[in-house]
């Protein structure tokens, strides 16, 4: 993680309350905090960073779900990008969705060029982060990705480092963000509202941390319309994975007090444009 994202976090704890950097942190050549610890100045509770990792949840969190189990596994964050994520609009949308469609089209619609805080929430392997990094054109501001998956993480921070990107990131639940209300310029999240577990309280932190004029570009799964896509839908429900028609989709994005501005659907792959009211 990068000292500048200091000014945006958070304890888990005390929402309200910015996390402060103990002295003796080790750094790297680019400027990374690379081991250390940070603690919040109500509760004291210190949090650490390891490999450039800031770790909000610690060893005894588990996992909600099977598909988060999943998730936390070394080998799924390796293959993640490498051998899937390429490949899953496509076959989601039922037409030629690869990243040359997709990441321009999420970049363009959070315009990081406008500058501010950028937070790809459940990021994975920081595809999206990268993707509204790279999107920036100078403007000032700084990019964080957040998930539960310690092995995402680092292979996150691993693709984002190879590439000269910087990039916080930091392992919390997206149902307890890190993030100061109203700091967000652009929120992302890249299909992850349907594994996320309790999808309303995500939803509720997203709106807290978004800034008045600030957008959440997110992009998820609806609910199939086919027999055969139904029942696998149902099978992947087993491991903790939901699908909802697009009227309950859109319902608990305004019950969260998401305003959507725009949304397109392809197969069952939707994308929506939200303010906060």
């Amino acid at each position: 993680m990068y000292p500048e994202s200091l000014a945006f976090l958070t304890c888990s704890r005390h929402p309200e309350v910015r996390l402060v950097l103990d002295a003796g942190a080790h750094y790297t050549a680019d400027g990374a905090i690379l081991r250390g610890r940070v603690r919040c100045a109500v509760c004291r509770t210190r949090y650490p960073i390891h490999d450039g990792i800031l770790d909000l949840l610690g060893p005894l969190s588990l996992p909600d779900s099977l598909t988060q189990f999943i998730n936390s596994l070394t080998l799924t964050a390796w293959g993640y990008e490498r051998l899937w994520r390429g490949r899953a609009l496509t076959l989601l949308a039922g037409e030629s969705f690869g990243y040359n469609r997709e990441l321009p089209l999420i970049a363009g619609l959070a315009a990081p060029n406008r500058g501010g805080l950028f937070v790809d929430v459940a990021c994975s392997n920081g595809l999206c982060a990268r993707a509204i990094e790279r999107a920036r054109w100078g403007a000032a501001g700084h990019t964080i990705g957040i998930d539960h998956s310690l092995p995402m993480l680092r292979q996150a921070r691993a693709f984002a480092r190879a590439r000269d990107l910087r990039i916080s990131y930091v392992r919390a639940k997206a149902q307890a963000l890190p993030i100061s209300a109203g700091s967000v310029a652009g929120l992302v999240m890249g299909g992850s509202l349907n594994e996320i577990g309790d999808a309303d309280a995500a939803l509720a932190e997203l709106h807290r941390v978004l800034a008045p004029d600030g957008r959440c570009v997110m992009m998820g799964l609806g609910q199939a319309a086919t027999t055969p896509g139904r029942a696998i839908q149902g099978v992947l429900r087993v491991g903790g994975v939901e699908f909802w028609p697009l009227p309950e989709m859109n319902r608990r994005l305004a019950v969260a007090g998401l305003r959507l501005r725009a949304q397109w659907q392809y197969g069952v792959v939707v994308f929506s444009v939200l303010i906060a009211r």
